[in-house]
Parts: C-alpha cells; sequence; structure tokens
C-alpha cells in the first residue's frame, strides 16, 4: 500500500504540472487508472501467495497440536511437552501473523477497487467532454481536527477535477491547498509556509441534515516528534451574514 501511496502522489505531482489542458488532465489520469489496475493484479497474486503460506502454516499447526496432545497421552517427560508447547506457540504466532497479511491485502485490495471505479468514471466523464455536477466544494469552510479540536479555515477553488486553495489554522499555521475530485472523493495535500507538505485529507461532501459537510481522514507526513499522525476533520461551509 505505501507503494501506491507514492506513486499516488507522484502522479498527482505530475497532474499540477498539466492542469492547464484538459487532455494532459485526462492523460493523467488514464496512466494513474491503468497504474491501479496493474497493482490489483498484483495484489491478488500476493493474497494467493498469503493463502498458500497460511495454509502450510494451519496443516502444522494443527499436526503440532495433535502431536502435543498425542505425547501428554503416553506420558512423555515434561522437558519433551514443554519444547513441544514452544512449538506450538510459535506456530501459533505464524499463523496469526499469516492472517493479519491476508486481511490488509484485502482491504487494500478493496481500496484499490473502488479506487479503479473512480478513476474509470472520470476518465469516462473526461473523454465524453462532460462537466462536474454542481459545484459543493467552492468556499470557506470552517474546520475542526481531530485529535485536540485545532480549528480553522479551508478556503478551497474546484476547477474541473482540480483543487486549489489556502487555510489557517490555530497557532498561526496557514498555507496553501492543493489536491483532487474524483468520483466525489476529495483528497487534498496541505503545504505549510513553514513546514512545506505536512499533511494529506481525505474525504467526501455529506449531509447531515439541512446542513452539507465535508468528512473525512487525514495523515501527517511531516512526522514531528509528539504529534499526532493521523485522525479526522469535519469542515462546515461558513454561512455569509445577510
Amino acid at each position: 500500500m505505501k507503494r501506491a501511496l507514492v506513486v499516488a502522489v507522484l502522479i498527482t505531482a505530475t497532474g499540477w504540472a498539466v492542469a492547464d489542458s484538459r487532455d494532459a488532465v485526462l492523460e493523467v489520469f488514464r496512466a494513474q487508472l491503468e497504474l491501479e489496475k496493474r497493482l490489483l493484479v498484483a495484489d491478488g497474486s500476493d493474497l494467493e501467495r498469503s493463502q498458500e503460506q497460511l495454509r502450510s502454516a494451519t496443516d502444522r499447526l494443527v499436526r503440532l497440536g495433535d502431536d502435543l496432545i498425542r505425547a501428554q497421552r503416553e506420558g512423555e517427560d515434561a522437558s519433551s511437552i514443554d519444547a513441544r508447547s514452544l512449538d506450538l506457540r510459535r506456530a501459533e504466532a505464524e499463523v496469526g501473523d499469516l492472517i493479519t497479511q491476508s486481511q490488509q491485502t484485502r482491504a487494500t485490495m478493496a481500496a484499490r477497487r473502488d479506487l479503479v471505479e473512480q478513476l474509470a468514471a472520470e476518465v469516462k466523464r473526461l473523454e465524453e467532454g462532460g462537466v462536474s455536477g454542481q459545484d459543493e466544494l467552492s468556499g470557506r469552510w470552517l474546520v475542526s481536527i481531530e485529535p485536540g479540536g485545532q480549528k480553522g479555515a479551508f478556503e478551497i477553488r474546484l476547477d474541473g477535477t482540480i483543487l486549489t486553495g489556502v487555510y489557517q489554522l490555530d497557532g498561526g499555521w496557514k498555507g496553501s491547498l492543493r489536491g483532487t475530485l474524483i468520483g466525489g472523493n476529495v483528497k487534498l495535500e496541505r503545504i505549510d509556509a513553514q513546514l512545506g507538505f505536512v499533511a494529506t485529507y481525505v474525504g467526501r461532501v455529506v449531509t447531515r441534515g439541512a446542513e452539507k459537510r465535508l468528512e473525512g481522514t487525514w495523515e501527517a507526513t511531516n512526522l514531528a516528534a509528539g504529534l499526532p499522525v493521523s485522525g479526522t476533520w469535519v469542515g462546515r461551509r461558513e454561512q455569509k451574514a445577510p
């Protein structure tokens, strides 16, 4: 998954360099779509290997468990029983690790499939010369970032699929925002005026009662000691005075 994130960041950066051309933007999305498809195939191969390893490790775990039961019934000495128990614990740990690895791969594949669908829809829209629906993003959003309850404002502008903007947060932090809107999913990179690229925000516009909000998660890219590395965020559109 780290490999995919690095590639996505590089492709996003390329997209920024050519954002003034619809054809160039379309080529960026096509390239990312093909890349994600190849990575999905590679993930599938990884999952197959994990499944084979899990099958082998599970068979060994069952065999060691049966051997321990047999040894206890036949009255083997304590040192032998202890050695068999240690082997069994190691086999249990191996199976647990392989299950976790398999779960992570499946989660990665599910997220990648969603991204492939979103990219395919965006490519189709651009190929057909369509325009995005109603712009629900452009404007000033009052944001709250957890953990810590940091507050501030994101001012965002949407141009096709490209997002640009500026921000200001409690503590005097300010800088620029850049990102994309793909398949209804928002991705924003926060570029701090002092620290540079510090965090990535992802989210969607959701409806809560009569209110539309931006909700999602964030991850730090500048891992300063003692500071949170991930969390959630919510944006509420600022209501202009009548």
